[in-house]
């Protein structure tokens, strides 16, 4: 029960740390990129949790990871550009948004590996 309580502290703390980001981070010409940068990052830090402190996992990844990065929004931005129009912008905010995510977590594990 203790492993829950530290859990449910750590993706408190993430999901504060992303509300903050929110807040100083503005979309530029309509992309989200706070939430690319919170995305992106969270998968770079997936890769060095990954190597490095696994023995941390549910507090760094399933915790804190798990509040900071956020799939729902991202899933619905992409939804609200999709409806706007801007359908060239939803295709590349989705594209961006995998391959940087994964490429972040494959660096995050190569250098702490």
């Amino acid at each position: 029960m203790a492993n829950a309580l530290v859990v449910f502290l750590s993706g408190g703390a993430g999901c504060l740390i992303r509300y903050l980001l929110s807040l100083c981070v503005f979309p530029i010409m309509g992309l989200p990129v706070a939430t690319l940068i919170v995305n992106v990052s969270g998968g770079f830090f997936a890769g060095v949790v990954a190597t490095k402190f696994a023995h941390l996992k549910p507090i760094l990844l399933i915790g804190f990871l798990g509040g900071f990065t956020t799939f729902s929004a991202f899933s619905l931005e992409c939804l609200q550009m999709i409806q706007n129009q801007q359908i060239v912008m939803a295709f590349t905010y989705i594209i961006a948004s995998v391959s940087l995510s994964i490429a972040a977590a494959c660096l995050g594990n190569y250098l702490f590996s």
